[in-house]
């Protein structure tokens, strides 16, 4: 008989798309797993034993082995994640939390999207300049960046609104007005190497500018949340509960 195996969905307690989309896919072995979590016993990582590696979430223990993907929708554990901790100790904690999800999540032996970075637990988190810089390097357009200086020597970023957003999940490419706009989003997901990627861009017209990108695609979308789940779902490693015992699979 075929292990079950679970997608672990990683974010702030106070994600709702993510908690909704734990929710709608429950019976296909999805658990949520909050900075709170790592609080409870179980956890465990040993250098050089990525397959020993174990989850506690939920109430629950998830070995390595039972693990058949990984969505992470949270850049860092912030102090706002640690309301159970004593206040002056959340700093020095929400660091080790993050550094220890950093190691675990990199060192997991199946499908994470979006692997950490130096920068972010949830794959690239980059200034608009950056993102229109690597455009321009992928030979895509995209408007000058600006900055306004503000009081105290700080500088603000010219709020530009985006007039089409595409979102690249996987292979899919959700949203885009034309064939030229997937190419360009899925040319931009790639650069960064991120699994899930929404595009902002200055309109839906044929070549218009990208303006920025964030790995925190939107779940909240029925489309989004239908094809992250698909992405983990193609992988070999990662068998949903309703088909994990069915002997046709071959698995």
């Amino acid at each position: 008989m075929t292990r079950r195996r679970s997608l672990l969905v990683v974010a702030a307690a106070w994600d709702d798309a993510a908690q909704a989309f734990v929710r709608a896919n429950e019976a296909a072995g999805a658990a949520l797993v909050t900075p709170r979590d790592l609080s409870r016993e179980g956890w465990r990582l040993q250098p050089g034993d990525p397959a020993g590696a174990v989850a506690a979430a939920g109430g629950r223990l998830f070995p390595a082995d039972e693990i058949g993907g990984v969505l992470i929708r949270l850049p860092r554990v912030s102090t706002a994640d640690l309301p159970h901790i004593n206040a002056e100790d959340r700093a020095y904690v929400a660091a080790e939390m993050t550094a220890f999800l950093l190691a675990f999540l990199t060192l997991l032996p199946c499908p994470v999207a979006n692997r950490p970075t130096t920068q972010s637990l949830c794959g690239p988190e980059w200034r608009d300049e950056k993102w229109r810089r690597l455009a321009r390097g992928l030979g895509l357009a995209a408007p000058t960046a600006r900055r306004r200086a503000a009081a105290c020597g700080a500088c603000a970023p010219e709020e530009v609104p985006a007039g089409a957003t595409v979102t690249v999940v996987g292979g899919a490419c959700l949203g885009a007005a034309d064939a030229g706009q997937a190419a360009a989003a899925r040319a931009l997901a790639r650069a960064s190497g991120a699994d899930l990627l929404s595009v902002q861009f200055e309109s839906a017209e044929p070549g218009a500018g990208v303006l920025r990108a964030s790995s925190l695609a939107d779940l909240s979308d029925a489309r989004v949340a239908a094809a992250a789940l698909a992405l983990f779902n193609q992988a070999r490693n990662f068998i949903p509960f309703e088909e994990a015992d069915d002997p046709a699979l071959g698995r």
